[in-house]
């Protein structure tokens, strides 16, 4: 499903995302990456599911595309 659209979902709700985001103790940053797909929390999307009464895998449905994530620079470098 598109951000927007769940976005508008929550709003049918009343709520927004930012609201859902302190109380779940997330960042509004991390809220909408999650919407957006860039980033995937388990406990944030069942969060959204259960406040729009959809199931996660029709808010996010499976892909294809491998999930990135954040590697840091000491971990990335390989050891002489």
């Amino acid at each position: 499903m598109h951000p927007e659209q769940i976005k508008a979902h929550l709003r049918m709700k009343g709520v927004t995302p930012a609201a859902l985001a302190e109380d779940l103790g997330v960042a509004r940053s991390t809220m909408s990456q999650v919407i957006s797909g860039r980033a995937v929390s388990a406990r944030v999307r069942g969060a959204i599911a259960n406040v729009v009464g959809l199931p996660v895998s029709t808010l996010w449905p499976a892909t294809d595309k491998p999930v990135l994530r954040r590697v840091s620079r000491s971990t990335s470098r390989a050891v002489a």
